[in-house]
């Protein structure tokens, strides 16, 4: 049998392996989130991937550089989402899509968010794009809300879309904190997020028409089981 060479092995490997910058920015990001960007150096960063600092540096200079390209990672995802659920959103299951999406992003990124007192002045320029892109969430919120409207799924006063789309956007970004202040909570479960996706929900339900509790109870299994049982 013919044994590979290293070169095959690489070039076989290669494409399914993340790259070294995408594992430390991985890896940033989860230490950012769990012990505070603060709290967390390139060292820290590098011993966790098993590579030495200087491997780390090769990369990223300095730890702002390691935000600043976490940053645009949610940008890019963020905006994403919102370009594909552009043409989507007549139907009230895929702003539930939206939501979901919307809540576990702020979950998977939150440090940036909840620690932004930290890095901000030292990152003005990323900082500002933060406030733009909440802006422009804020914006696409409110245009998803008014698409369900004229398309007779929500029945939401024009003058109230904008108070709506702000409780949503206060449920997704500070529910984690709530939990960890209320209810004292070290670490955040699966189950906390659903939670707090049941809460983005109950916002906007009560703003249902006939027709569009009609296509919820299409869309959503667990409505389907829970008219059937009351049913029964």
């Amino acid at each position: 049998m013919v044994k590979a060479t290293k070169d095959q092995v690489d070039q076989s490997t290669k494409g399914t392996r993340p790259k070294t910058r995408d594992r430390i920015l991985q890896v940033a990001r989860e230490l950012f989130n769990e012990h505070g960007e603060a709290n967390v150096t390139l060292a820290h960063i590098g011993e966790h991937l098993g590579i030495s600092e200087g491997n780390v540096w090769y990369h990223f200079r300095t730890k702002n550089a390691v935000i600043s390209a976490i940053f645009m990672e949610l940008k890019a995802k963020v905006q994403a989402n919102q370009q594909r659920d552009v043409g989507d959103l007549r139907q009230v299951s895929q702003l539930q899509d939206l939501l979901t999406r919307g809540f576990h992003l702020m979950w998977e990124y939150r440090f940036l968010l909840r620690d932004n007192i930290n890095w901000a002045v030292a990152q003005q320029d990323v900082y500002a794009q933060l406030i733009a892109l909440t802006n422009q969430v804020h914006i696409f919120i409110e245009n998803a809300l008014k698409l369900l409207c004229q398309s007779g799924i929500l029945a939401i006063p024009e003058w109230q879309i904008p108070i709506v789309a702000t409780n949503l956007w206060i449920i997704n970004r500070y529910w984690i904190d709530y939990c960890q202040t209320r209810n004292g909570q070290e670490q955040i479960t699966e189950q906390s997020v659903q939670e707090g996706i049941e809460q983005l929900r109950s916002i906007v339900f009560p703003y249902l028409t006939p027709l569009g509790r009609q296509i919820l109870n299409r869309s959503d299994p667990m409505n389907t089981e829970e008219n059937a049982t009351n049913q029964a």
